[in-house]
């Protein structure tokens, strides 16, 4: 039974290995810009900001990537009549990005998205103290990609991100718009 096994498996292999040589696709390296709208779940509040997110990234095969990106948000303020509240964020961390082309021409593909993130929330309370949140986001989304030209793309993206550390923040949506720039 162990040498059935054994033979299947490197059968297997050998075969993945020659349908692999056979579909070669080269690396491609891309940057890229995104306009984000995030609305967040917070104790007490539902802050949103706006952010600019900064992409690096790399194609392997049609179907995957992987990307390293940093996001920055701007300020949102809360006025209640005993608190003056402002917040920001800024993360970073790593995507792993699926795609499925559509039509004959594909042109247009499929993304779906699974990553992790380190989250940093800045939090300014008057007349109160102010600190520093740090936690990681667990980042799942799904979306379109349209191909412009062979090196520009733009892509629209929806995501949910799920806090983990962190005391005063669950969870966030995520929307996007975006353009990047492919290496041919």
């Amino acid at each position: 039974m162990k040498k059935i096994t054994f033979l299947l498996t490197t059968a297997i292999l050998m075969s993945m290995s020659s349908f692999a040589k056979a579909d070669t696709y080269k690396y491609i390296p891309y940057v890229g810009a995104d306009y984000a709208y995030t609305r967040t779940s917070a104790r007490n509040m539902s802050p949103h900001h706006h952010n600019i997110n900064l992409r690096l990234g790399s194609e392997y095969s049609p179907y995957f990537g992987t990307e390293i990106f940093f996001d920055q948000s701007n300020t949102d303020n809360h006025r209640r009549p005993d608190i003056k509240n402002k917040q920001s964020y800024r993360a970073y961390g790593l995507d792993a990005n699926a795609y499925l082309p559509l039509g004959c021409d594909k042109t247009i593909s499929l993304i779906a998205t699974a990553g992790i993130g380190e989250y940093v929330f800045k939090i300014k309370n008057h007349p109160q103290k102010h600190h520093n949140e740090h936690g990681y986001g667990y980042r799942f989304g799904g979306g379109l990609k349209y191909l412009i030209t062979p090196s520009w793309q733009t892509r629209l993206l929806a995501r949910y991100i799920n806090f983990d550390h962190l005391s005063n923040y669950k969870y966030a949506t995520e929307y996007t718009i975006g353009i990047e720039y492919h290496f041919n």
